[in-house]
């Protein structure tokens, strides 16, 4: 029942743009958002592993997010927000067309080029700083994109839900798992049996 825009590379190309993989994000979604209430953007390679109602449902935020950082990648943060709150543009909820706008404008900015993970850490300056009603899906009891990666060996299916159980130094509580986001660059996408279980992969 809920629309879905696939934007790929043929969209991509209508950007004169050298820089146009890191501001279209905030390009789209300020498109999108004079249409619809409620914007998600799922990075293209992403698994949705489960129901996402959670999100769609919930009016108490403005833009919502998920964490970047899991176990094994070096922790990313920028100025003083730390591993533990830096989010991933990969999955984003939004309700606030001024937010779009907002990121948009700051990713055409003299000073763009300094941030080492450009879109990223705007985005993170812009959730933590701003004045936005904001939220961390991640602090729940369902995962959502890269804070489960290096942990999908662990994973089972239960009540056909994708769980990671708890796990000591991982989660001290079982983990519904919703999204799974394969990233980087040097990754088999979209091939969950290097991952998984045979079980679960199928």
């Amino acid at each position: 029942d809920i629309p879905h825009v696939l934007i790929g590379q043929e969209e991509l190309d209508k950007f004169e743009d050298p820089q146009k993989f890191y501001r279209s994000y905030a390009v789209f979604g300020e498109r999108l958002s004079k249409e619809y209430e409620l914007v998600i953007n799922i990075d293209a390679d992403s698994i949705v592993t489960g129901d996402l109602s959670h999100i769609i449902n919930d009016n108490s935020y403005e833009v919502g997010g998920v964490l970047n950082n899991n176990l094994i990648d070096p922790p990313l943060g920028i100025f003083n927000i730390p591993p533990v709150f830096y989010l991933n543009a990969g999955f984003l909820a939004v309700r606030s067309p001024r937010f779009w706008s907002w990121w948009a404008k700051v990713n055409y900015t003299p000073f763009f080029d300094q941030f080492q993970y450009r879109e990223q850490d705007v985005l993170n300056i812009i959730f933590h700083y701003g004045d936005l009603k904001t939220k961390i899906f991640d602090f729940s009891d369902k995962w959502h994109g890269l804070i489960s990666k290096g942990q999908t060996s662990k994973m089972i299916l239960r009540d056909g839900q994708l769980i990671l159980p708890a796990t000591e130094g991982v989660c001290d509580e079982d983990k519904i798992i919703k999204i799974f986001h394969f990233a980087g660059g040097n990754v088999p996408k979209m091939n969950v049996y290097p991952f998984f279980k045979e079980e679960v992969a199928e």
